[in-house]
């Protein structure tokens, strides 16, 4: 029996929109109706999820920023946090900058997500994008400081991102490189060591008293593949990587053909 539904949001539960399709919103619905719960387990700020998923009246809990934070988004309760230490923080804004790189940092303020350098190397179309809920200021003071979450630079050439992820990665933080056509280049996201989306979902589900056999993840990137793997049941959405695909029990289709609705047939089946 599933009772808890963990699932990626882009290109899973939404289209590049934000938007949550009505079908997708009837189907959180009915599996509420029938006991099961539905999660979100995001790379995204819990700022951004929070206010899409508010637009439609939902407020579950969610685990952010690939797993470095777990938050109940009703009230605002955290029962999932994995920041950085402060000396770790440092030592990837060093290895950052050997490469020539000034990184976003992910906080959480009372109104900023985002720390940036005056001269940030993350492409223009993302500050624009971050917008409000970036300010700029030092980053050694930033570092200095508990509560950083996560690092990130987009928009720049894959040989140039790479050997930076790789140097991160000796140093034991989980570093992802992938493609993002909206920006132009290549993405680096850096969470702290053993931060995945699979320890928030197991935070929340050793709180509520649930299996993980009970669990049904869903998800379509890389960054997807420890839930999938892990969970009792991995759905994962057509048009997402191979990996991700590779070890999905059943595969539905993505959220412009309404196809997370299909959760509730699986459910049936």
């Amino acid at each position: 029996m599933i009772r808890l539904v963990a699932t990626d949001l882009d290109g899973t539960f939404w289209d590049s929109d934000l938007t949550v399709p009505r079908a997708h919103l009837g189907a959180v619905h009915e599996l509420e109706r029938r006991g099961v719960e539905v999660m979100a387990a995001t790379s995204r700020r819990r700022r951004v999820v929070a206010h899409h998923l508010g637009r439609v009246g939902l407020a579950p809990s969610a685990v952010v920023l690939d797993g470095a934070m777990g938050v109940d988004l009703a009230d605002g309760r955290r029962f999932h946090d994995a920041a950085f230490s402060v000396d770790a923080a440092g030592r990837v804004l060093e290895q950052f900058r050997r490469h020539g790189i000034e990184p976003c940092v992910y906080v959480d303020e009372a109104e900023v997500d985002v720390v940036v350098a005056s001269q940030p190397s993350t492409s223009a179309a993302h500050l624009a994008y971050l917008g409000p809920i970036t300010r700029t200021g030092d980053l050694d003071e930033t570092v200095a400081t508990p509560g950083v979450y996560s690092f990130s630079v987009t928009g720049r050439p894959r040989t140039e991102l790479l050997p930076l992820g790789e140097d991160l990665a000796r140093t034991g933080t989980e570093p992802l490189l992938f493609f993002e056509a909206d920006y132009g280049g290549w993405t680096l996201l850096v969470a702290p060591p053993a931060v995945t989306k699979w320890n928030g979902i197991l935070s929340h589900a050793a709180r509520r008293g649930i299996a993980i056999d009970e669990i049904l993840a869903v998800g379509d990137g890389d960054n997807d593949i420890e839930m999938l793997t892990r969970a009792g049941t991995a759905v994962g959405v057509r048009g997402g990587t191979e990996r991700a695909l590779a070890v999905a029990d059943h595969r539905i289709d993505g959220p412009s053909s309404n196809g997370w609705a299909a959760i509730v047939d699986l459910l049936d089946s």
